[in-house]
């Protein structure tokens, strides 16, 4: 009874072992195969791919011998030749790949010409072997396709009113376009960060055309950059804007001028009038007095008309200056 429990736990412990081996066969093969899932080859909008495939032929002749299958995940067709000759595929999904795409009757790459953001997919490429008279499986291998498009050169314009001059309030556009991912937009302004009020929209292709604004005041020379940042790449400008000349000082118009003098005049014939009105009036008022009352002959009298007179003298000279102003 002991040896036959020592038995059935050594064949347990082997079965156990087996297993184990196994569990690290199945986890080593599942790596490798989800390691070449992840072989990624990356192209540029509007550019050219080359996917390679896991098998090249020893020569062009030699494809009579295999057939070869370039397919999509989900199992869209898009070149597969037989016997060395091309298969028309049944498929209606694979239009967009006609006239696009192409292989290599040799090594078996798949070119795929002007890649559109719709290529962005997993490949498969499946080759088999003619062996009496039957195909056999010959390798497998995936890739995935990674379309890249990039957001143009930022374009930085600013709208400066025509004559201006001093302080004047200016706004600077900064506008890229071109990318699937969605960007977003910072800037240094004399070494200072600044931020953008940015503007999104979609074009017809589904990327992004993105504008951004700033509104400055400008008082001194001005040096600004635009940066478009997306997933991991950025693009970036520069631009300066020149500090304004100064405003000249108003000057008064000739038309102003002549009023102002004429106004002068006005005023002081107005008071020169006034003065002689006063002045007969006080001579009047004072010969009415005397005709009245007898003055008595007096030195100091005379000496006092005397000053009256001159007084008159004096004012018809101020009147006579006046007009000649």
């Amino acid at each position: 009874m002991v040896c036959a429990a020592r038995a059935e736990l050594m064949w347990s412990g082997l079965a156990l072992k087996n297993w184990f081996w196994r569990g690290l066969f199945v986890l080593h093969f599942t790596s490798l195969v989800f390691a070449k899932e992840k072989k990624e080859f990356k192209a540029k909008l509007g550019e050219r791919a080359l996917l390679p495939c896991c098998y090249e032929l020893p020569s062009p002749e030699s494809l009579n011998n295999y057939r070869v299958y370039w397919q999509t995940i989900q199992r869209e067709v898009i070149q597969a030749y037989s016997a060395g000759k091309p298969v028309p595929s049944s498929d209606q999904d694979n239009s967009k790949y006609v006239n696009r795409t192409e292989m290599d009757l040799q090594n078996l790459t798949l070119l795929i010409s002007p890649v559109e953001l719709s290529d962005n997919n997993t490949y498969e490429c499946i080759v088999q072997e003619l062996k009496n008279g039957v195909y056999q499986y010959k390798c497998a291998e995936r890739v995935v396709l990674v379309v890249v498009a990039d957001f143009s050169k930022p374009v930085i314009s600013a709208d400066v009113p025509k004559d201006a001059c001093g302080s004047t309030e200016v706004t600077v556009s900064c506008s890229s376009h071109g990318s699937f991912a969605e960007p977003r937009v910072s800037g240094i302004l004399n070494n200072m960060s600044v931020d953008w009020q940015t503007n999104l929209s979609d074009s017809k292709d589904s990327l992004y055309n993105v504008t951004a604004k700033l509104h400055l005041n400008l008082t001194e020379e001005i040096f600004l950059t635009c940066t478009i940042e997306y997933d991991v790449y950025k693009v970036s400008s520069s631009y300066t804007l020149k500090k304004l000349k100064e405003c000249p000082s108003p000057t008064p118009s000739p038309q102003g001028v002549i009023i102002a003098s004429s106004l002068v005049l006005i005023c002081i014939f107005l008071v020169a009038i006034a003065l002689l009105f006063k002045y007969f009036w006080c001579h009047g008022c004072e010969q009415l007095r005397c005709s009245h009352y007898p003055v008595p002959q007096d030195p100091a009298v005379g000496t006092e008309m005397k000053e009256g007179v001159r007084g008159v003298s004096d004012l018809s000279e101020v009147i006579s200056e006046a007009a000649s102003f």
